[in-house]
């Protein structure tokens, strides 16, 4: 694949979800899986920063979701919109009836969801959403995002006594590009340095160790871990390319680093471009392995 004219983030995270379906923790799945099976009640899932959808789509899939009202919880309200379309399309390939009212129905022999679509910031939600209890709390490469220390406690808030999170995906301070590059400790050292850097509304909104740091940050905010363990990100050529949409995959995240590197004057400019050309050229020719460290855990809460 050559490099693409443009980027954006609905088709980022049709790109990814091949990659999340093999890094997500198979361990963690299997514990996650025992439990919803333990339970058996028609379920209340409120996922955070959900994006496009792929986790709804990819828990029936895999058999870990049958009845279930489901919320998407998102700041982009296009996207919200485009996972309305992606899912009602996919529960029709899949052989699904599709009621698109106010709330997305998705009906089958053994499957029955009702899927809502919420546009807001996730500070506001929790100020608004104090009487909402979910049975399941989910947030896949979202946590990496946010301050934990302020906003871990309102979130587990919102699960019932005795449900669970399953935060997936949380990155946990490794980058790696194979081949080597002489560059590649120096531009991903401030990369890495700006997600602990960032902000967003004038607050603290990132960490570039999340994974190791929800050990510690769980159980404070009340939660008893249960399985987990780690979700890396390992995407790699197999004779000379990638599976499925991998390459864009590859693509956005350099845009990703070259985007955010070109805002730091620390960073010379010239060594960037150079580094991020030949990465793309290394794309292109069906090269690049790529592999971010993650982990995922599953908890209890009360």
């Amino acid at each position: 694949m050559s490099l693409p004219d443009a980027y954006s983030m609905h088709r980022f995270l049709d790109s990814k979800r091949t990659v999340d379906d093999r890094a997500l923790n198979k361990d963690v799945y299997r514990r996650l899986r025992s439990e919803l099976e333990e339970r058996g009640a028609f379920s209340e899932v409120l996922e955070v920063g959900a994006g496009l959808g792929n986790m709804i789509a990819r828990m029936v899939e895999w058999g870990l979701l049958t009845k279930a009202r489901y919320t998407l919880l998102d700041l982009d309200t296009q996207l919200l919109s485009d996972s309305r379309t992606w899912l009602a399309d996919w529960a029709t390939e899949q052989g699904y009836a599709v009621n698109q009212e106010e709330t997305l129905r998705i009906v089958g022999e053994s499957l029955e969801l009702q899927v809502s679509f919420v546009g807001a910031d996730l500070r506001d939600y929790l100020k608004q959403a104090q009487s909402i209890r979910a049975d399941l709390l989910i947030a896949n490469a979202f946590l990496d995002l946010v301050d934990l220390k302020s906003l871990l406690p309102d979130l587990l808030g919102l699960v019932k006594k005795g449900g669970l999170c399953w935060f997936t995906i949380n990155f946990d301070g490794e980058t790696i590009f194979e081949p080597a590059h002489p560059q590649d400790d120096e531009l991903l050292a401030v990369y890495h340095q700006s997600m602990d850097e960032r902000t967003f509304r004038g607050q603290p909104a990132g960490d570039s160790r999340t994974g190791r740091r929800l050990f510690a940050a769980m159980p404070k905010a009340g939660a008893r871990i249960l399985s987990a363990g780690s979700s890396d990100w390992v995407v790699f050529p197999d004779g000379g390319s990638y599976p499925h949409k991998e390459a864009y995959f590859l693509y956005h995240i350099l845009h990703t680093i070259d985007q955010e590197l070109q805002k730091h004057s620390s960073v010379d400019q010239e060594t960037l471009k150079s580094w991020v050309q030949e990465r793309q050229r290394q794309v292109e020719q069906g090269e690049l392995v790529y592999i971010a460290h993650q982990i995922d855990l599953l908890s209890s809460v009360g």
